[in-house]
């Protein structure tokens, strides 16, 4: 019987002793099974909103020394005469390449004023902008409409 409450106090405190190092805070380390390093990036935040003018493309220019990661595009684009068709592509390059993206446009408003419709679009997207390149936004139209002022909004960051 002495040794069964003897046996008792002992399991009470090694339970007592772990619960005890459980609580208490400790370094913890892992060690990866894939052997490519995690890299983290420092990222800086960016947005930026460009006009071309008046039938002109809009651009924004990455900043050399850093790639952009578009995270999401805005686009206006006023057209004339009323009732056009347009179409809007936003050109950049990535891994040296160029890239032309199609971004589908929505009539939003005739302005009584001057004759122009204005389209918007925004999307999100995941786009890779090389350093010290362009981003622009054109616009093409198959029945010969011109596109007034174009406005082209980028927001991501910088790496």
């Amino acid at each position: 019987m002495k040794n069964k409450k003897h046996l008792i106090l002992v399991a009470v405190f090694v339970g007592l002793a772990i619960v005890g190092t459980m609580m208490n805070p400790h370094r913890a380390s892992a060690v990866s099974s894939n052997p490519s390093p995690v890299q983290i990036v420092p990222s800086a935040p960016f947005g930026d909103t460009e006009s071309g003018g008046f039938g002109q493309p809009s651009s924004i220019t990455v900043p050399a020394g850093r790639h952009l990661i578009i995270e999401t595009l805005s686009l206006q684009v006023d057209v004339n005469p009323s009732g056009s068709n347009i179409e809007a592509f936003v050109t950049y390059t990535s891994a040296g390449k160029s890239v032309t993206l199609f971004v589908p446009l929505t009539f939003t408003s005739t302005n009584t004023s001057n004759g122009f419709d204005t389209y918007v679009a925004m999307q999100p997207v995941r786009l890779y902008a090389d350093p010290g390149t362009s981003v622009t936004l054109s616009t093409s139209s198959p029945n010969g409409a011109s596109a007034g002022t174009t406005f082209l909004t980028v927001s991501g960051y910088l790496i």
